[in-house]
């Protein structure tokens, strides 16, 4: 009797192909235990006076932007690992100037998107993020040079990190933008929990925006320019207008 020939079966072209993660769950594990582990620190009592005595927030300001750093080291070393390079995580290459001035236009108008939401939140919840921050405000010509250097890292480094290594991660456990954007954005705001769980709220909604915002892009682009743009002149502007008057602004 002739053996039965195995026909293989064609591929089931409606079955959608699983996203694969950018680094190992170990990898992800230890950076988000790391990661609130901070945060709780950070939210002691103790520290944030500490903080506020402190006669210069420059030597806060460097270490803030070395742990972010070092952050960006750890992502970089999960992604090394499954062989993912860092720029195909920001996505969205400027191949001519049309593109850069693009994103330019979707960061400011995501900038005033941003306003609109979370002012509102902001007060329906009675939270201010520049009181909660306000140790951490620069005082100073020097400080503010510097927390306009902080800024920047913060929008290369947070928006790389969380919507970038984080989001993906999170889409590869639950093959859903939606959980992935939501679960990145409470990750997010639980990482400020310093500013109060209000600010824990509100932070949280700002980071599941940018994290949409990730999504429909398919780029960190306009989200790095908005943030880093956004945490530079809330900072300065907090200096300047707390000499004459209290103005609610919102600093994440």
């Amino acid at each position: 009797m002739a053996s039965a020939e195995t026909v293989p079966q064609p591929p089931d072209l409606n079955q959608p192909s699983r996203i694969p993660a950018v680094a190992p769950v170990w990898h992800t594990a230890l950076f988000v235990v790391v990661l609130l582990g901070m945060s709780l620190l950070q939210a002691m009592p103790q520290f944030a006076a500490r903080e506020a005595h402190l006669p210069s927030r420059i030597p806060t300001y460097i270490l803030t932007m070395c742990y972010e750093f070092v952050l960006v080291g750890y992502v970089w070393l999960g992604t090394w690992l499954r062989h993912t390079k860092l720029r195909d995580l920001i996505g969205g290459r400027w191949a001519q100037w049309k593109d850069f001035w693009t994103d330019v236009l979707v960061a400011f108008i995501f900038w005033l998107v941003i306003l609109g939401v979370l002012t509102t939140l902001s007060y329906g919840l009675h939270f201010n993020g520049n009181e909660a921050a306000s140790f951490l405000m620069p005082q100073t010509v020097p400080e503010m040079i510097l927390w306009v250097l902080l800024a920047c890292t913060a929008g290369f480094c947070e928006e790389l990190i969380f919507r970038g290594y984080l989001q993906r991660q999170c889409l590869a456990l639950t093959q859903n933008v939606a959980a992935a954007v939501i679960l990145q954005g409470l990750i997010f705001g639980t990482a400020h929990a310093y500013q109060g769980w209000r600010g824990v709220v509100v932070i949280s909604v700002y980071g599941m925006m940018f994290g949409a915002l990730a999504a429909i892009r398919k780029s960190l682009r306009p989200g790095m320019m908005q943030h880093a743009t956004e945490d530079g002149v809330s900072g300065i502007a907090y200096h300047f207008l707390s000499k004459f008057h209290h103005l609610p602004l919102i600093r994440f």
